[in-house]
This record gives structure tokens, C-alpha cells and sequence, in this order.
């Protein structure tokens, strides 16, 4: 049994539909644009004096210089590990999600005014977000070269800095919820487009090989996932009345917060099952 490319691709593919949904439910379900205004709305109150150099920081660390010094750095790593397609896989999938998401910026480029907003008017070219691309782009690109031994706590760091960068975004008030969700899924299908592509060019690793390390992350992802989860769960213990008092005032902002939080971290794990051996 063979690895063939085209798991990658139907992941690919779902990622591109699911792209086109968020896309849709933005731009031309009114409701639903109403709803996420109200969430970044909610999401914004927490952006406060001390709060903001340090979600600055991080939305910041997915600028261009940023990324490309980590993407010298991961490529250099998986050249020195003798990962070499891996590594170059991961300079195209860079380079391929965020040339896409800023010609997809101009392309959809469209106005999104909500009262509620006041002020805090978003660009007409906001979707997909580019700050997002870039963070999941570059956390891909570091669970693709890693080393099966070393992928579990590669894509539990890659999983947290992305719902950093995400959550920053959206708390600065830079991005819409959907807007994120958009440049998450852009990088995630470049990356499956990526692996499908290492694949095809392989000329076929074994495939019991990959099913025994498919089977060892699976429960490594398990482990890695409840230890992240008991972290969370310790921190927000620690704050626990002022998360509940934000969750009852702002309950639409605090679903839609963890809904981008599953969902970068749901892609992140894909991603991570995925990838060659």
C-alpha cells in the first residue's frame, strides 16, 4: 500500500468549499454579517491600554520580515535534517498562500459597514486576512518539515500561535471573525496542496510505514491536546469570574472566539495527520 495524494486533495478541495461557504455567509447573508460585527464588537472591549502592545506583538509577528526570517530558519532546518522536499514544500506553500490571499484581497475586494462598528470601519479589502494566512502559512510549513518524532510538539506550539495571532486580530479589531477564518483556510489548502504534491513525487514510500506513524500521532495528538486543554482550563480557572462576567455580557463575541479557536486548531491537527512520514 502506497502513500497516494489524494487524501491531500479531497483536503484540499474541502478546504476551498469550506473558503467559498465563509466567503458567502460574510458577503451576502446579512444576518450572519450582522452577528459577527456584534462578536468583533464584543471582542474589541478587551483591547485595553496594557493589553494592546502585547496583542500588537503577536499580530505583528506574522508581518512580512517575521515570516520570511522564520521560513529561512524552518527551511534551514529541514535542509540540515535532510528533509529536503519538505523544505521546499514549505517555501512554496508560503510564498503560494499569501500571494493568493492578497490577490484574493483585491479580488473580493468589498465594503462592510456596520452601525455598531461606529468608527472601526474594516477595508473594503479585508478578505481573507493576511495576517492570518501568514501565521497558519508559516505554522504548516513547520509542522510539514518537522520530523515525525518531533511533530506532536511542533503542531501543539504551531496550534497555539495561531489562535494567538487569530484571536489578536480580532481583539485589535484589524479583521472580521470571517475574515480570519478565510486566511486560516487558504494556508491549510496550500499546505494540503503542498503534501499532495511531495507525494506525487515521492515514488512511493511504504505504506505500513505511515500507518504505524499515523497511529503513533494519533494518540500523541490525544495527549498533546488534553495537556494544552488542562493548561487553558488552569489559566481560566485563575480568571474564572471575569471570564464568566465578559461570557454572559458578551456571549455571541465568545462563541465566535472559540469557534475560531476549534477550528485553528482542528486544521493545525489535520494538517499534522496528515503529513508524510
Amino acid at each position: 500500500m502506497r502513500l497516494t495524494a489524494r487524501s491531500p486533495l479531497v483536503a484540499a478541495a474541502a478546504c476551498c468549499l469550506a473558503f467559498a461557504a465563509v466567503l458567502t455567509c460574510a458577503y451576502a447573508i446579512a444576518p450572519i454579517g450582522r452577528l459577527e460585527a456584534i462578536a468583533l464588537h464584543g471582542l474589541m472591549t478587551l483591547d485595553g491600554s496594557l493589553s494592546y502592545p502585547v496583542n500588537a506583538g503577536i499580530a505583528h509577528s506574522a508581518d512580512p520580515l517575521p515570516l520570511t526570517v522564520m521560513l529561512a530558519v524552518l527551511f534551514g532546518w529541514g535542509w540540515a535534517l535532510g528533509r529536503r522536499r519538505q523544505a521546499l514544500g514549505a517555501v512554496a506553500l508560503v510564498a503560494g498562500a499569501n500571494l493568493t490571499s492578497m490577490i484574493l484581497q483585491v479580488a473580493l475586494a468589498h465594503p462592510r459597514y456596520h452601525p455598531i462598528l461606529a468608527g472601526n470601519r474594516m477595508g473594503a479589502e479585508a478578505f481573507p486576512s493576511g495576517h492570518a494566512t501568514s501565521a497558519m502559512s508559516i505554522a504548516l510549513a513547520a509542522v510539514l518539515v518537522a520530523p515525525p518524532r518531533l511533530r506532536v510538539a511542533v503542531a501543539s506550539g504551531a496550534a497555539a500561535y495561531v489562535i494567538a495571532v487569530s484571536t489578536s486580530l480580532m481583539v485589535l479589531g484589524w479583521h472580521f471573525p470571517s475574515d480570519v477564518l478565510g486566511g486560516l483556510l487558504v494556508a491549510s489548502g496550500f499546505f494540503f496542496l503542498a503534501v499532495a504534491a511531495i507525494r506525487g513525487g515521492a515514488a512511493g514510500r511504504a505504506g505500513f510505514a505511515a500507518q504505524r506513524v499515523g497511529l503513533a500521532l494519533s494518540p500523541g495528538l490525544g495527549g498533546a491536546a488534553v495537556a494544552v486543554l488542562a493548561a487553558a482550563g488552569l489559566i481560566a480557572l485563575s480568571r474564572a469570574d471575569e471570564l464568566l462576567a465578559f461570557a454572559r455580557l458578551q456571549t455571541v463575541a465568545t462563541v465566535t472566539a472559540l469557534a475560531v479557536m476549534v477550528v485553528s486548531a482542528g486544521l493545525v491537527a489535520s494538517a499534522t495527520l496528515i503529513s508524510d512520514p
